[in-house]
């Protein structure tokens, strides 16, 4: 399908709230006629003027695949972001034109036992699909996150994260921030290949590792994977 035969559909906001101090999330209803199908990273993209199918973003649904009658999108808010603009002038009621859910690089059950999750930022929105997922259905999936930010504040459901550490034997997380408060017990600076071959779960036919960012964090970072032994198939981008 050609992106001018694009099938835009319009979904309502039933609820609007802040996540951090430049996000928000969305949650819009999802009609029982609508076939909404997705895997744990796909993604859905937006349009503004649903006039123009070649202007869009792309945002991934961060709840699980199990959940109907809603899906939700947590989206950040750009002073100069198009379509993030428009978001953030949206309210309860308004219909918004999306298509898909698309196809993209996902977490499917029984393609690894180790999952390795690296995100930068809004980058963590495949991510938490995936976490919820695996959780939630208490999969014998072990995962380990490693999320860099700019401070605290930028560091997208932390709270969240912090209970499934405290839960979860099988989940733990690894803060990553450009200078961190007094005290702060976790990371500083940039994710480093040192610091992924000290973190993450190490290579095996076993294991896999998400990475989602800026472009170029993560084609750098997917080289320094390589380089620590993980097939270029393991190292994959949502």
């Amino acid at each position: 399908m050609s992106q001018k035969d694009v099938i835009i559909t319009k979904y309502k906001i039933i609820e609007k709230q802040p996540v951090t101090h430049d996000t928000s999330r969305f949650r819009f209803a999802l009609p029982p006629n609508i076939d909404f199908k997705f895997l744990p990273g796909d993604h859905v993209k937006i349009y503004p003027n649903p006039q123009n199918p070649l202007e869009f973003k792309p945002y991934t649904p961060t709840t699980i695949p199990d959940i109907k009658g809603y899906f939700e999108l947590i989206i950040k808010h750009y002073p100069n972001g198009k379509v993030s603009g428009y978001m953030k002038e949206r309210g309860l009621g308004d219909e918004i034109g999306m298509s898909g859910p698309d196809k993209g690089g996902h977490f499917e059950d029984g393609m690894a036992k180790r999952v390795g999750m690296v995100a930068g930022g809004t980058g963590i929105t495949p991510m938490i699909s995936m976490i919820r997922s695996i959780l939630s259905r208490r999969l014998e999936v072990d995962i380990f996150l490693l999320f860099a930010n700019k401070s605290v504040d930028d560091i997208i459901l932390k709270d969240e994260f912090d209970k499934y550490a405290d839960k979860y034997d099988n989940f733990d997380r690894f803060y990553i921030l450009d200078k961190g408060p007094e005290g702060w017990q976790m990371g500083e600076g940039r994710i480093t290949k040192d610091l992924m071959n000290e973190k993450l779960f190490g290579p095996s036919d076993d294991t896999v590792i998400f990475v989602c960012g800026p472009p170029m964090m993560q084609i750098n970072l997917k080289k320094q994977l390589l380089e620590l032994g993980h097939q270029s198939e393991k190292v994959i981008f949502p």
